[in-house]
């Protein structure tokens, strides 16, 4: 069994202080087993230059949360070229909240995840749905999502999927295992044969989360919240995500 891969975003919830002492604090001390993971953190904007650096030689990484999708003169957006410049690996596209607040559809996501791959970035499509549905409904939904980003990636391209319902972002209840396994079935089959995603899921992930899920499919990986943050939490994740590799 593969090591599992692991991110986290941290959103607008750490300022600069903040973010400093968590890399110093809790990641940079677990840097070993977070290195096993792939671990990338995804930091806003100004706070990118402070991951590059902090990470620099420990095995993590360094995402965005967002990107723009073409070059130009356009006022407060970021390029992909420039994310890859300043030493990202990843870039989020197609977060629910970006989703809901600004209106962003599937076409625009995958032409954000065309421009992170053109720019030898990983985009991490997130795809889920916005509020509780049926097992049928939320399938259709994902499928959808993940086929109009992973379709135009040019072949070989690595990128990641997140399944992350917008209902279980930020709460204590995460997706009916039953569901994330269809789900994950559903993302399985409407992958494109030129590419190989890797898949993870995110919300209300705590320990016994992964476990739980890869029980009924096989997942590889989970997005992190509230746990990356809590030094304790993050340790009971990472003693149930490493145990897999171990021999």
């Amino acid at each position: 069994m593969t090591t599992p891969v692991s991110l986290t975003s941290t959103k607008m919830n750490l300022g600069l202080r903040q973010t400093e002492n968590w890399i110093d604090d809790v990641l940079l001390p677990r840097a070993n087993a977070l290195g096993r993971l792939h671990f990338c953190a995804c930091l806003p904007y100004p706070l990118l230059p402070l991951g590059v650096r902090r990470f620099e030689k420990t095995g993590l990484t360094t995402g965005a949360q967002n990107v723009w999708c073409e070059a130009g003169a356009v006022t407060g957006e970021v390029s992909a070229g420039l994310l890859a410049e300043i030493g990202c690996t990843h870039v989020m596209v197609g977060h629910a909240e970006r989703r809901r607040l600004f209106a962003e559809d599937d076409r625009l996501v995958a032409r954000k995840a065309r421009a992170a791959s053109a720019a030898g970035l990983t985009p991490v499509i997130c795809v889920g749905e916005q509020e509780r549905a049926g097992r049928t409904e939320t399938v259709t939904q994902v499928r959808r999502q993940a086929s109009t980003a992973l379709r135009d990636l040019p072949a070989g391209a690595a990128a990641v999927v997140l399944y992350e319902p917008a209902w279980a972002i930020g709460s204590a209840q995460t997706a009916e295992p039953h569901q994330a396994a269809a789900v994950l079935s559903a993302l399985q089959q409407e992958t494109p044969d030129h590419v190989n995603p890797t898949l993870l899921y995110g919300g209300a992930v705590t320990a016994g989360t992964y476990s739980s899920l890869r029980r009924l499919a096989p997942w590889d990986g989970v997005a992190l919240g509230r746990a990356a943050q809590d030094a304790a939490m993050l340790d009971d994740v990472l003693g149930e995500l490493l145990e897999p590799a171990r021999p």
